[in-house]
């Protein structure tokens, strides 16, 4: 027992997950037949009865995020704004589900979503030119990555395959669309063809707050000191293609993107001023628009904040 929670054995999490996993599959291939937005409504209801649910992960947050913005924890604009988190979270994951299973069309999903300012982006691929897609923990974005291989953008992403789902998800999610999937395992395999891609002149998707359980390059994000993933930064550098962030404005009635200026870090800087570089953009949306970032997703949470301050 750890502060009142009883702690679970690693093996029956993994096991309580995969079986979750498995009936949120068979779920979404039944409700899919009423069309995405029958999907999107229960990941609505399922976003609001996981926010209840989720007692001990809800009170902790509830505490670091009003921290953070110098808040009570009983403040209601902090529960408001975790509600909403957890709502977009659980919807973008049903939608995500429903497509891999083929309850949804390709169709549908890219209709779902809107995205504006990415003219630079498509100038810079055009001409030949690579480019990384700097994202986050923020809304469907693999939804967003089809988006834009309907205008004709050459996309690549890299993908962290989940065990507890099944084998080749993120190749069936992007089934019938030109999205290419690189294999964050092995990481040597991965990074070789994540330079090809690039060299291609393709546009690179790497989600920078995906927290690095080893390794890493460590950064201040969120008043917390943690391993952040330095693909983005290397890529960037060792290519010499500008770095474009890719931010979530609105959910309703789409989900709405905008693709951020084109960042070209110095070719002289260190690796941990790129990292901080990169990191401050998306540290900024969030703190604009907190309610549209996932604040449950496992891993930042777990980090003690830097300071001591209360």
């Amino acid at each position: 027992m750890r502060g009142g929670r009883i702690m679970k054995p690693i093996w029956l999490k993994r096991f309580l997950r995969r079986l979750f996993a498995q009936f949120m599959n068979h779920y979404v291939r039944l409700r899919g037949r009423g069309g995405l937005a029958a999907i999107q409504r229960d990941g609505d209801r399922l976003g609001r009865l996981h926010y209840h649910l989720a007692i001990f992960s809800r009170r902790k947050l509830k505490q670091q995020v009003a921290r953070l913005f110098n808040a009570r924890s009983e403040d209601p604009k902090i529960a408001a704004l975790l509600k909403q988190a957890w709502r977009i979270n659980d919807r973008m994951v049903l939608e995500v589900l429903a497509k891999a299973c083929a309850a949804v069309s390709i169709d549908e999903v890219a209709d779902s979503v809107s995205v504006t300012d990415a003219e630079e982006l498509a100038e810079a691929l055009e001409s030949g030119q690579g480019a990384i897609l700097l994202g986050m923990h923020s809304g469907n974005v693999l939804a967003l990555l089809i988006k834009l291989t309907r205008r004709g953008l050459p996309i690549s992403v890299i993908a962290n395959q989940p065990r507890r789902l099944p084998a080749n998800f993120f190749e069936d999610f992007f089934a019938g669309s030109s999205v290419e999937v690189i294999p964050a395992r092995p990481e040597f395999a991965a990074f070789y063809k994540l330079n090809k891609a690039v060299k291609q002149g393709r546009a690179v998707f790497i989600p920078i707050d995906q927290i690095h359980k080893r390794g890493g390059i460590e950064a201040r994000f969120l008043d917390k000191r943690v391993p952040m993933p330095g693909g983005a930064s290397v890529l960037a550098k060792r290519h010499g293609v500008p770095v474009y962030p890719v931010l979530l404005e609105a959910v309703e009635p789409k989900w709405q993107f905008r693709i951020g200026k084109g960042i070209h870090l110095p070719a002289d800087q260190a690796k941990h001023q790129d990292m901080a570089d990169l990191v401050a953009i998306i540290e900024d949306h969030i703190r604009r628009r907190p309610e549209l970032w996932s604040w449950h997703h496992r891993r930042w949470m777990r980090f003690p904040f830097e300071s001591t301050r209360p």
